[in-house]
C-alpha cells in the first residue's frame, strides 16, 4: 500500500482576497500563510517521507520549501497535482459568482459542469485518479508528500471512499490541512481527512456552513 499525504497550500492572498485563483500565475501566500509554513517543520518532525511531489503553483511550493529542506528531499513537480482550470472564471470574486445560475450545477451536479474555456470536473477526476495510480504502482510501499489544492484533495478523497463525483461537494479542505490516503491493487483508505497540523490567529472567522464550495473552502484558491 502506498501512503499519500495530501497537504493543502498554505493561506494565500487570494484566499484573503475572496477571488477563485485557480490557475492564475503570482499567487503566493498571505500573511498568514507565512505563519502557517513556519511551523509545518515542528508538524512532519516524526513522519516518514520517502518523496515530495508538488502542484507547479507558486503557493504550493511556498508552502512545501521548509519541509523539503528538514527532510533533505528534493521536490519533484507534477501537473497533474494542479488545481482546476477555471476558465474565464479565473481571478473572479467568489461573491459573485456564487449568484450566478451555474453555482447551483457546480453544488449538486458538478459532473454535468465544465468551466467556460476551462476544465470539466470529470476531467479534473480522470487526472487525479491517474496520478495516484500511477504512484501507487511504481511506489507500492513508499509515503509520499503530495502538495496541491483543495478541489483536487476533495476529490481525491472521494475516489478513495467511493463516493460519486456527484457528491463530492460535501468533503471540506482547508488551507495547510492534511489528509492521509492509502491505495494499493484491491483496496483504498481514507485514514484521516481535514486534519488540522498547525493553527494561526487570524482576524477572518468564517463559519462552517460557508465553506463547502469551490476549491476545498470558502477559503479558495
Amino acid at each position: 500500500m502506498t501512503t499519500f499525504l495530501l497537504l493543502r497550500h498554505a493561506h494565500s492572498v487570494a484566499n484573503n482576497a475572496g477571488i477563485l485563483a485557480g490557475q492564475l500565475e503570482g499567487i503566493g501566500l498571505s500573511k498568514d500563510g507565512t505563519a502557517q509554513v513556519k511551523k509545518l517543520t515542528l508538524s512532519f518532525e516524526n513522519i516518514k517521507i520517502d518523496r515530495i511531489i508538488s502542484s507547479p503553483m507558486q503557493r504550493c511550493l511556498e508552502t512545501v520549501e521548509v519541509i523539503a529542506k528538514s527532510k533533505k528531499k528534493r521536490i519533484s513537480i507534477d501537473k497533474r497535482l494542479i488545481e482546476m482550470n477555471y476558465g474565464s472564471w479565473s481571478g473572479k470574486k467568489l461573491s459573485k459568482l456564487s449568484r450566478m445560475k451555474d453555482w447551483k450545477v457546480i453544488q449538486t451536479k458538478p459532473s454535468a459542469f465544465r468551466f467556460p474555456q476551462g476544465e470539466s470536473f470529470v476531467e479534473l477526476e480522470r487526472r487525479i485518479e491517474s496520478l495516484l495510480k500511477d504512484l501507487s504502482r511504481k511506489y507500492p510501499k513508499e509515503t509520499i508528500l503530495l502538495i496541491t489544492h483543495g478541489d483536487v484533495i476533495k476529490i481525491a478523497a472521494s475516489l478513495t471512499v467511493g463516493c460519486p463525483l456527484d457528491n463530492f461537494q460535501k468533503f471540506a479542505v482547508d488551507p495547510c490541512s492534511l489528509t492521509t490516503l492509502s491505495w494499493g491493487p484491491k483496496s483504498r483508505m481514507l485514514l484521516t481527512f481535514n486534519q488540522k497540523i498547525v493553527s494561526i490567529k487570524s482576524s477572518k472567522k468564517k463559519k462552517r456552513s460557508d465553506r463547502n464550495t469551490l476549491g476545498g473552502s470558502k477559503d479558495v484558491a
